[in-house]
């Protein structure tokens, strides 16, 4: 199995402090409502400058963990973090992919169930380029991430479900440099697997193309499931939902 790795950088400050913040707040040190202490408190607290803490407060309130009151300060929000959905993985750590894999296989089986009924003839041609593009790169002993990447958002938007199509779009924008890094790994010390990604993708269109959704929705989950035993996170153990 290929092992990922990558350079492991130093948190920025402010970063350590707003992670520190969210513990507090999520566990109950800081009830919603209430006032988070000052920034001079908080830079003295954590023994940072106060342009620290105001980075870390700026994070915060994009996050939607805190409020801020014109000459009150900072409170936890009534509802801290609702409707927040971050992805922060760590390219070092495997089992920061395997988990996020494993919700890969399940939304993005059911994109392609979806997409087997409901795409249309321009999203099947855009998809058959894609698979074109990638069989040049394979020829050429390349791996063609943007076409993979293209390939897999064509399907989710196929879905016709706006929520399978933003959240896949999220995921492979969170996950990019991270897959990339592994596949090249991947690619450099087992060359033949690119056929195999090659012959998967093929598989997961001809169902889609012949409008066989349970076929689509196990190729794609089949295709997934082989990718994280090749990136060296282990095969995917969970029941079909």
């Amino acid at each position: 199995m290929t092992s990922i790795t990558s350079v492991t950088r130093a948190p920025r400050l402010s970063d350590e402090v707003a992670r520190q913040l969210t513990a507090a707040i999520r566990s109950g040190e800081f009830a919603p409502g209430a006032r988070l202490p000052s920034e001079k408190e908080l830079a003295e607290r954590f023994e940072v400058s106060r342009m620290v803490v105001r980075e870390a407060m700026s994070r915060l309130k994009s996050d939607e963990l805190i409020d801020t009151r014109q000459g009150l300060g900072a409170f936890v929000a009534a509802e801290p973090g609702r409707g927040l959905f971050r992805l922060e993985p760590d390219p070092a750590i495997a089992k920061d992919l395997h988990d996020i894999f494993q919700l890969r296989v399940a939304v993005e089986g059911a994109a392609a169930g979806l997409a087997a009924v409901r795409a249309n003839r321009r999203e099947l041609a855009m998809m058959r380029a894609c698979l074109r593009e990638m069989k040049v790169s394979v020829a050429g002993r390349e791996d063609d991430i943007e076409a993979d990447n293209r390939f897999h958002a064509t399907i989710a938007q196929a879905s016709r479900n706006p929520y399978f199509d933003r959240f896949l779009t999220f995921l492979g924008a969170n996950l990019h440099g991270a897959i990339a890094k592994a596949r090249s790994n991947t690619a450099a010390r087992h060359p033949r697997s690119v056929l195999a990604v090659q012959a998967e993708h093929e598989a997961v269109f001809a169902a889609i193309e012949r409008r066989d959704a349970p076929a689509a929705e196990a190729a794609m989950r089949s295709h997934l499931s082989a990718a994280m035993e090749r990136l060296g996170l282990g095969p995917f153990t969970g029941a079909r939902l």
